[in-house]
């Protein structure tokens, strides 16, 4: 079996207090056309299709996940799934882990799907997902992005009054290795079990 191809990314964790938040002004206008909706245990399938409709560019793989290891990650207590849409089509999706504990939320995942990127969405969604963020009262939301992530996502959530407080280098594997390795596991796996 081949190595998984690993990739050199540079990641930069951002946050955002509560008094920051509750003295901040919105940056992006509402828009009456946009709906953003949260979707308690998403399926699984649909949750891998948006996945990877925009992890797959950016080489996201931290939730190429077996059922159940998936399900663990996205249909626990702490995560929080929202879909945004435009009429009857999912335009963009967002992730929230709450760590009352911690008294913390992280946007774990932003993204505006290809097909609709250029349409001045990215702002208004990414404010629901800091309201969302914020919903449950925690004292900080934090967000990450690296050097493989949509090159407007750093300034994006600067704008939005994200401050940048660690960076660190880190390898991850690239999208399309991991996605071919995965699948001559599970055909390994399938012609073991049959034969």
């Amino acid at each position: 079996m081949r190595p998984v191809e690993l990739l050199t990314t540079r990641v930069t964790s951002l946050e955002m207090s509560a008094e920051a938040h509750r003295a901040r002004v919105r940056v992006a206008a509402r828009r009456d056309d946009l709906r953003v909706d949260e979707v308690p245990r998403l399926p699984l399938e649909r949750y891998r299709e948006l996945y990877v409709a925009v992890g797959a560019a950016h080489h996201w793989t931290s939730r190429l996940l077996p059922d159940r290891a998936l399900a663990d990650e996205i249909h626990n207590p702490r995560t929080r799934i929202y879909l945004a849409s435009l009429g009857h089509e999912t335009a963009g999706w967002f992730e929230i882990e709450v760590k009352r504990m911690a008294r913390s939320a992280r946007i774990v995942h932003f993204a505006i799907l290809p097909g609709f990127r250029g349409r001045g969405l990215a702002g208004p969604v990414f404010e629901e997902a800091i309201a969302a963020g914020f919903a449950e009262g925690p004292e900080r939301v934090t967000i990450e992005t690296n050097t493989l992530d949509h090159p407007a996502a750093l300034g994006l959530y600067r704008k939005h009054g994200f401050v940048p407080y660690a960076t660190r280098e880190v390898r991850t594997p690239s999208f399309q290795s991991y996605e071919m390795r995965q699948a001559a596991s599970a055909g390994a796996i399938s012609s073991n079990s049959t034969g």
